[in-house]
């Protein structure tokens, strides 16, 4: 018999250590943990955590620019199995849903994923497109490091690769860094007894953003925001809830 021990609600937008990462391109961030909800530009060789949850992301400047977002995961330190869904509008001018899905498979402190994602785009009232998106990862884990490697793209285009390594020394303070050879993004976490506050710094084109979390038992509240010089800047919300599994005699 499964059943959930606490609920989180968090509000988003940028950090290093997340429960959801981004599910949308226009907000780019860390995504080097080597756990947690899908996102658009995360690796997909990650330990699965059961848990699901909902998103809201928003650009305050272009005020009918939003997405919102469904993601969940199944496994453990050895297999993982994950989904994520959104569906974005900006203006009257374009509309987009994507699905993708995730596998993983872990051997010691290695880990390796593949995903296949499909994303349908259209401009009201005129065109409309189907294309499809792979991405393949591999993770590594030893002490306090944690590294991995990932390629992703559109079977229409040229592909990217995208590199990370993270570093937690103490329950208290974890650094990352993150590149695909263009761009550097850098992060860090401290962790509290209640919550954690996050942040990460993207260069050449300078972005910052920042989290706060508040944990309370059943409950972690937090909220972000990220901007930049000539970038837009983006709010985001999310909800996650962690399913817990336990044993009982003779039934799980």
């Amino acid at each position: 018999m499964s059943f959930v021990r606490r609920f989180s609600v968090v509000l988003l937008m940028s950090g290093v250590v997340f429960a959801m990462d981004s599910p949308v391109p226009f907000v780019k961030k860390v995504a080097v943990q080597s756990a947690g909800l899908p996102g658009w530009y995360s690796s997909p060789a990650r330990r699965g955590t059961p848990s699901f949850g909902f998103s809201y992301w928003n650009v305050p400047e272009v005020p009918d620019e939003w997405a919102m977002s469904a993601a969940g995961e199944w496994g453990d330190s050895v297999y993982r199995v994950a989904f994520y869904y959104y569906y974005g509008e900006m203006d009257s001018l374009f509309r987009e849903h994507y699905g993708e899905l995730d596998a993983a498979y872990g051997y010691g402190p290695a880990v390796l994923g593949a995903s296949y994602g499909t994303l349908l785009g259209w401009i009201p009232g005129d065109a409309r497109w189907v294309r499809h998106r792979l991405k393949f990862g591999a993770g590594l884990e030893w002490g306090a490091f944690c590294g991995s490697l990932w390629a992703m793209g559109f079977t229409d285009e040229l592909w990217g690769g995208r590199g990370s390594i993270s570093w937690k020394p103490t329950d208290m303070f974890s650094l990352s860094v993150e590149s695909d050879g263009k761009d550097l993004s850098l992060g860090h976490t401290f962790f509290f007894k209640f919550g954690s506050l996050s942040g990460f710094y993207h260069f050449p084109r300078f972005c910052v953003g920042v989290e706060l979390v508040v944990n309370l038992k059943f409950l972690e509240w937090g909220g972000t925001h990220g901007f930049g010089n000539g970038n837009l800047g983006w709010n985001g919300l999310w909800v996650r809830k962690k399913m817990y599994l336990q044993k009982h005699d003779g039934d799980s």
